[in-house]
């Protein structure tokens, strides 16, 4: 008769009852002594609960410390100190245990405190910072560059045809025959002095050194992906103030190559240090 009546009000053992609470035998027993839950004993011995009963304390009850800590992602520990700053604060049950509404946990996800904890742990986790940075200083222009090289190889060129010019005209006075001197015709009777003056010592031009070819310029291009920027800094260290940011495809004059920096010439004729990682040297 006992069976039949647990069956009708859905009645379970105390083990089953422990594993829809996720809770251990004992601490059901504690709830039913305080009150927290209600038994049956309808054998006289062993205790019965209502699974009814049991769902809707599971669905109504604060959480247990546990519980708490799994659904913010964090351990136990972790919740206990944030209970201690006062960023949390727990119930107790009837049997003194730490309990945790569930609308306290939703408004402590929402609180200020835990978004921006989230939004500097997404920050550390990204691979590059990305700064905004806005100085005075700018990078060389595309147009400035084409124009510096268009105008070395021109110079270059003229260079070239003034030093070919001057070794033509040095070959040919050296092979100019000297000037012929025609006696004039005199009458028998007329005597002449013999023109007795030393011939100019006509000694031909040295040979014009050629001037040397123009350096070629060396540049430094900044290579990163996407929109990505890279850091320009006062010196070659990652420790280093930075005193630009350039983008991709920003073009500066190469000075040095110090260990794994560049060291490049801005736009204020001052220097600075770019990583190797982030940019290529390029010759014209």
């Amino acid at each position: 008769m006992s069976n039949s009546l647990s069956k009708q009000k859905k009645l379970i053992p105390i083990s089953e009852a422990a594993k829809v609470l996720g809770v251990s035998i004992d601490t059901i027993r504690r709830w039913d002594k305080s009150g927290v839950l209600h038994s049956e004993r309808p054998d006289g011995k062993n205790r019965y609960f209502s699974l009814n009963e049991l769902e809707k304390h599971k669905l109504n009850q604060p959480l247990a410390i546990s519980e708490a800590a799994k659904q913010l992602d964090v351990s136990a520990t972790t919740l206990r100190r944030l209970e201690t700053r006062g960023l949390l604060k727990p119930e107790r049950n009837s049997a003194g245990e730490r309990v945790y509404n569930k609308d306290s946990l939703k408004n402590f996800l929402n609180s200020n405190y835990f978004l921006r904890k989230k939004h500097i742990e997404n920050k550390i986790s990204q691979p590059q910072e990305k700064e905004e940075i806005h100085l005075d200083q700018k990078p060389i222009s595309r147009s400035r560059i084409n124009w510096f090289l268009t105008g070395s190889t021109v110079l270059f060129m003229l260079l070239v045809v003034l030093s070919l010019r001057n070794i033509w005209i040095s070959e040919l006075n050296s092979t100019k025959p000297l000037p012929a001197t025609t006696p004039e015709v005199l009458s028998e009777n007329t005597y002449v002095e013999p023109d007795i003056t030393p011939e100019p010592d006509i000694t031909p031009e040295p040979e014009s050194e050629a001037t040397p070819a123009a350096k070629p310029l060396t540049i430094v291009m900044v290579k990163t992906e996407g929109d990505s920027s890279v850091n320009i800094r006062q010196e070659p260290t990652i420790a280093s103030e930075k005193i630009y940011q350039a983008k991709n495809g920003d073009i500066f004059e190469f000075v040095s190559k110090d260990s794994d920096w560049f060291k490049i010439k801005l736009a204020s004729d001052s220097a600075g240090f770019i990583s190797d990682k982030y940019a290529i040297e390029v010759n014209n």
